[in-house]
């Protein structure tokens, strides 16, 4: 009997430890970053609010500086941060290091503690307390996890001492941060999986005077993408995706409601709430409301002058935001939104032709659409998104340069996915689910590639391959002649770039570039889980956690960057200190380097991180010659590439050609080789990484 009743202690045990073991690993938190500003007194006492505290040197003539909260008797001495974002329920760490000076009373009571707010920052919802044990005279570190209220968008950090002291005492703190949870959910959200044998039906992609008709039947496809209705595809005449699902899905067009959208809406009521949003296409920021309204509400997106056909199909009004910004959106529906992605898409044609398009994605994935000249506003938007999430769309609304877009949106943590031109992202996306546990495996030789004396190796990597319109948009780099329809392709070895985040947004995508692959066509990872500037980016551990697992599934061993260093700084071993979550993901092998606008002002430098090279872009291959790495023909290429060293020891011997895709292509590639000298050698990028492993001393 008491051997029974051990054995099932025994298990009740190791029960309770399991469950404590699950507990603590759900809870893993990004170090990279702290949202929580100035935590060692390096900038004063700014970014807190404070009584009887000050920021002064912890060791005098050490440069140190720490906080100093002085309590003398019967008084009370505070420090309270700034209001930080955080998710509803998001489990959160404080860490600090504290000391004292002097004795305090027994009664007096140091305390950390956090405060909980609600939608507009200002009604306090809980306050959690956690009493600190400092030593006097030596520092202790302390960390303390919390878990956010289940309706909190912002939280503050307070330290105190209050009570009796004797002597004045003081509580010493220095080194604060709060580290947020890593967490995130598949980039296809809510999106129902795509199944053998659907039926899509087909809608003819309308702009100018139809552009309303557009908008509508893609706000539809949207919605009906979250239920159970039948998909809908915008029909631009490029077949090849549909192609794809025909022979891998099985499934079948419905080509009976093209021009006859009238017919399409009454059809659709069904698998909506069977209401509508009102805007007016003639007030721009309307559209982008009613875009994110239609999701928020499962309803058709109504034009004015649609809604008369929208009434006589039996629909009702659900909104009328036809004198309506997102701003108005944002404020009054915020706890309705998805945090989890966002798209930044104009409504002006005049700023971009390309308004009537990817408005499908925000009332598939119940995101908000923004577009607002507001930099300050705009920066507290993309702020209170989960970290590292994606942006899709174009452009910001504060700017139209291009640099200036991607780094607000680095800085944000965000990460760009270019789309602004992108149609049938939520079909692309119904392949997610489906195809959720499938890897898809490269048909490049990983065998050890030969290494040769009195040679150089080149390769070529095609550019802009980050924007996932090359890849899966109307008429992508897959059908075009100039690039992977090109009837060279393979004869020579070719590396296209591969945006990992497609494993989720379009896995299906990603099979049909693989399946079609030669065993002369390499993939790149392109510029991480989006397009992004690691030297301005907060929460890389994140950003890296996430992409390894991308990384994996597209067997992806190289990874591209783009940053945006020059013209505040130059790119030296330091960057390690930016890119070292990304070079501690074992599989990765190396990586390639470009710099924003001038993609090759380095001259091919070789770096080195973790063991691993990280090769400068050598020349930039294009028609403009704004800078001195551009080659604009093949002859110029060629010749630049025959004057080069041969000798596989040193890193002048390695040239990383990036081919700039929009004035350039294969036949242009194809030119330049044959122009080359016979000790030049053509490689993949793989082998490329390989060799600099194999040959050059680091």
């Amino acid at each position: 009997m008491l051997k029974g009743l051990n054995r099932n202690w025994a298990i009740l045990l190791a029960v309770l430890l399991l469950f404590c073991f699950v507990s603590y690993a759900s809870a893993e938190y990004d170090r990279s970053y702290s949202p929580l500003k100035n935590g060692g007194a390096e900038h004063g006492l700014s970014c807190w609010d404070t009584v009887a505290c000050k920021a002064k040197e912890c060791i005098p003539n050490s440069g140190e500086r720490c906080f100093t909260l002085n309590v003398q008797e019967n008084s009370r001495a505070e420090m309270r941060s700034d209001s930080i974002n955080i998710r509803r329920s998001e489990k959160f760490c404080v860490e600090y290091y504290c000391k004292t000076q002097g004795d305090f009373n027994k009664t007096a009571s140091l305390y950390l503690a956090v405060r909980s707010f609600g939608l507009q920052g200002e009604n306090v919802l809980s306050v959690e307390k956690r009493k600190l044990t400092a030593k006097k005279g030596s520092w202790k570190q302390g960390s303390e996890e919390f878990t956010a209220h289940k309706n909190a968008y912002f939280v503050d950090v307070q330290f105190a001492a209050r009570g009796l002291s004797e002597n004045n005492a003081s509580l010493l703190l220095d080194d604060i941060v709060l580290y947020r949870e890593i967490d995130y959910s598949p980039l296809y959200g809510e999106i129902k999986s795509i199944s053998k044998g659907d039926s899509l039906i087909t809608f003819p992609m309308q702009r100018r005077s139809r552009g309303a008709v557009s908008i509508a039947v893609q706000s539809l496809q949207g919605v009906t993408a979250r239920t159970e209705g039948p998909k809908i595809w915008m029909d631009t005449g490029d077949d090849t995706f549909l192609d794809y699902l025909k022979d891998e899905f099985s499934v079948s067009l419905d080509r009976s409601y093209e021009n006859d959208f009238p017919r399409l809406l009454k059809a659709m009521k069904k698998h909506t709430s069977g209401s509508y949003v009102l805007y007016d296409l003639d007030y721009k920021p309307s559209i982008s409301a009613a875009n994110t309204m239609a999701g928020l509400r499962d309803a058709v997106a109504v034009d004015k002058s649609l809604e008369q056909i929208a009434l006589k199909a039996g629909y009702k009004l659900a909104a009328d935001v036809s004198r309506k910004d997102c701003e108005w959106v944002y404020n009054n529906f915020r706890d309705e939104i998805n945090e989890e992605a966002i798209i930044v898409h104009t409504n002006d044609m005049r700023r971009h032709p390309s308004v009537f398009h990817i408005k499908d994605f925000a009332p598939a994935m119940k995101a908000l659409n923004w577009w607002h000249s507001d930099e300050e506003l705009s920066r507290r938007v993309y702020r209170s998104m989960e970290p590292v999430s994606p942006v899709y769309g174009w452009q910001d609304g504060t700017t139209s340069d291009e640099g200036l877009t991607v780094k607000l949106h680095s800085e944000e943590g965000l990460f760009q996915m270019p789309s602004d031109w992108m149609l049938n992202l939520s079909v692309h996306a119904s392949t997610g689910p489906a195809m959720k546990d499938e890897k898809f495996t490269q048909k490049i030789s990983r065998e050890k590639p030969d290494s040769e004396q009195g040679v150089h190796y080149l390769t070529f990597i095609m550019s802009d391959m980050d924007n996932i319109l090359t890849e899966i948009g109307p008429d992508s780099f897959y059908s075009e002649d100039k690039f992977y329809a090109n009837q060279h392709r393979g004869e020579f070895p070719m590396s296209w770039g591969m945006a990992p985040s497609l494993v989720e947004l379009s896995p299906a995508g990603v099979d049909m570039w693989y399946d079609a692959a030669t065993e002369n066509d390499a993939f790149v990872g392109y510029c991480g889980l989006g397009y992004f500037y690691p030297y301005h980016a907060p929460y890389m551990q994140t950003h890296s956690q996430r992409l390894d697992e991308f990384l994996e599934r597209a067997d992806l061993r190289t990874l591209l960057l783009i940053d945006r260093i020059m013209p505040d700084s130059r790119l030296t071993q330091d960057y390690y200190d930016k890119i070292k979550y990304f070079t501690s993901i074992d599989r990765l092998r190396g990586f390639f380097f470009m710099e924003y606008v001038k993609y090759a002002p380095y001259n091919g430098k070789i770096l080195w991180f973790d063991g691993k090279p990280m090769v400068c872009a050598r020349f930039d291959f294009r028609d403009e010659k704004f800078y001195s790495a551009v080659r604009s023909t093949p002859e110029e290429l060629a010749g630049s590439i025959n004057e080069l060293p041969t000798n596989p020891s040193i890193p002048d011997s390695y040239t990383f050609v990036t081919v700039h895709a929009w004035s350039r292509g294969m036949d242009d590639i194809r030119n330049t080789i044959k122009k080359l000298d016979s000790d030049v050698r053509v490689v993949n990028a793989e082998d490329f990484i390989e060799l600099i492993r194999l040959n050059v001393e680091h």
